[in-house]
């Protein structure tokens, strides 16, 4: 039976083992594919903030205040895509790359934003298309920074040889393909917002912003495999054809013209920055799509990763319980029934006044049998006087403990070495409990009465006391407590009373007396009941100590 044993587990740990290693990579790709996301909407956030940045610098003076609150609240949802992204860069594992993005991206927006800011508060004479040019070419250098990251994001992911590492690289060249159509327009915008010829450096960068953009698209086009072409994905694909490389790319290239021809621009700077951030939400929308969809196969290869491990170890264990019990079924009726016998003729001796069954009914019943059965009514004796000491000293409504309980655990602790003297003591009282009472009925008040019982519970520990004192008071008792930590926990269970909207109807508080230490019980309840009695008269849902 041992060697029958050995050899289920030489089968069963390879499989189990092989089973666990593609969860943990599953569970990583999950991981990788959150923190991509992440770092991929921060820089199209960053990216796009040039839209507003655009129009404060190229807007006119009437328009300037509505400009330069719209940038200022779209900065602020960058700073918090920001911080969320390095807080999921660090939680996710990518330390190295959240520090990085964290120290260089900072300091790049910083600088960016105090040349956007420099150039927008000059008045409309004093701009120059050159200092405009400059700031945008500042925030260029921003969102450089998050492609860095994204990279470093993409080179140190450990499950690339997943089902969906593939989609790695596309969401990498959409993000990419999402700046590069915005340089193409930014890189002209400076001078057709001053209706100035644009420079010839200007041109040429425009221009190899959209062979550069022409390149990822067919890049895009290739690396997609066709069991990804869903028809969601074709629907954005021709999306991304018709309105952004079909109409967007146009429509700075004809601005290009005009410029070269010294024709009158058809379009101001404010107009381009409008138009052309529609176009660019079309790449966005495919990229959020790819985002979403590698997520579901990273989830749906999770789930099947555990599903697979679980069914591996629970085949494992049925098969070693089942070798198990053969073995002890085996040993305890084949070789060791007359050793057992014996044994139990002993223990047997010592109640043979008490037998309550004939001697002809004893001899049908094997003394194996007999002492299943005398285990059997032991067990249920047990089972029953438990249940019966747990319903005395339980409370029926909330579950929690009564008096008769918290007088047994008085007298443990009275008896104990250190007496009461370390021993915590929150008196706790639901504010205005009467008022809902008698405006809701007492099937409510019981309804508050058990929920305050449960956040209770929620917040103490598996030795400490939860005692319900009165209809609506709480007492609960903590050994070895300190007076600093005793407020901080009453804090907290009066904190999440207050803030949860179980009951629409009105509002749950409670204030509450803590003390730590006495001589005796009465002395104990007093100082936590005195405390409890000034968070009444202070204006309730407050702790007092």
């Amino acid at each position: 039976m041992i060697a029958i044993i050995l050899c289920i587990l030489l089968i069963s740990l390879p499989l189990i083992y092989s089973s666990y290693q593609y969860y943990k990579k599953a569970s990583t790709t999950l991981v990788e594919i959150n923190s991509m996301r992440a770092v991929a909407e921060l820089a199209n956030k960053v990216s796009r903030e040039r839209a507003p940045a655009n129009k404060l610098m190229s807007g006119s003076a009437v328009d300037f205040y509505v400009h330069q609150q719209e940038l200022k609240q779209y900065r602020s949802e960058v700073d918090h895509q920001f911080q969320q992204t390095v807080d999921v860069l660090k939680q996710s594992g990518f330390q190295l790359v959240a520090v990085q993005l964290e120290k260089e991206l900072g300091e790049s927006l910083r600088q960016a934003r105090h040349d956007v800011d420099r150039v927008s508060l000059l008045s409309t004479e004093a701009r120059t298309s050159a200092e405009y040019d400059y700031a945008v070419r500042q925030m260029f250098s921003a969102w450089d920074r998050c492609y860095e990251g994204l990279r470093n994001v993409l080179l140190s992911s450990v499950a690339k040889d997943t089902t969906v590492s593939s989609y790695y690289t596309t969401i990498f060249i959409l993000a990419d393909l999402r700046d590069q159509a915005g340089r193409m327009a930014s890189n002209i915008l400076p001078y057709v917002s001053f209706n100035e010829r644009i420079p010839k450096d200007n041109l040429v960068r425009s221009l190899q912003t959209q062979k550069q953009i022409s390149y990822l698209w067919d890049l895009i086009n290739t690396l997609q495999q066709d069991n990804a072409r869903t028809p969601e994905y074709t629907a954005l694909h021709h999306q991304v054809k018709t309105e952004f490389l079909d109409q967007g790319i146009p429509m700075v290239s004809g601005l290009i013209e005009e410029s070269i021809n010294g024709l009158p621009y058809s379009v101001s700077g404010v107009q381009l920055t409008e138009k052309m951030v529609s176009k660019f939400a079309t790449v966005v929308d495919l990229q959020h799509y790819l985002l979403d969809y590698s997520q579901n196969v990273a989830e749906d290869d999770v789930q099947k990763a555990g599903q697979r491990l679980g069914f591996r170890l629970i085949l494992t264990l049925i098969s070693l319980g089942a070798a198990v019990f053969t073995l002890l079924y085996a040993r305890n009726k084949v070789f060791k029934p007359l050793i057992y016998a014996r044994n139990t003729l002993l223990d047997l001796s010592q109640y043979g006044e008490k037998k309550l069954i004939s001697e002809k009914a004893l001899e049908k019943i094997s003394l194996l049998e007999a002492i299943q059965k005398l285990q059997g009514m032991l067990r249920q004796r047990d089972v029953l006087e438990n249940q019966l000491r747990n319903h005395a000293a339980t409370d029926n409504l909330t579950g929690v403990s009564n008096r008769l309980a918290l007088d047994e655990y008085v007298s443990a602790l009275e008896t104990s070495s250190s007496g009461l003297l370390n021993t915590g003591l929150i008196v706790l009282d639901i504010d205005n409990f009467k008022q809902i009472n008698d405006s809701y009925g007492h099937v409510v008040g019981d309804q508050v009465i058990c929920f305050i019982a449960d956040q209770l519970k929620r917040h103490v520990r598996s030795d400490d006391l939860v005692v319900r004192y009165g209809g609506d008071e709480f007492l609960i008792l903590f050994a070895k407590m300190q007076i600093k930590t005793l407020f901080e926990i009453a804090e907290k269970i009066r904190t999440a009373i207050a803030d949860n909207k179980q009951f629409d109807q009105f509002s749950i508080s409670v204030s509450s007396g803590v003390a730590v230490g006495a001589e005796n019980w009465e002395e104990l309840l007093v100082k936590a009941d005195q405390a409890l009695l000034r968070a009444k008269e202070n204006g309730k849902n407050i702790v007092e100590a």
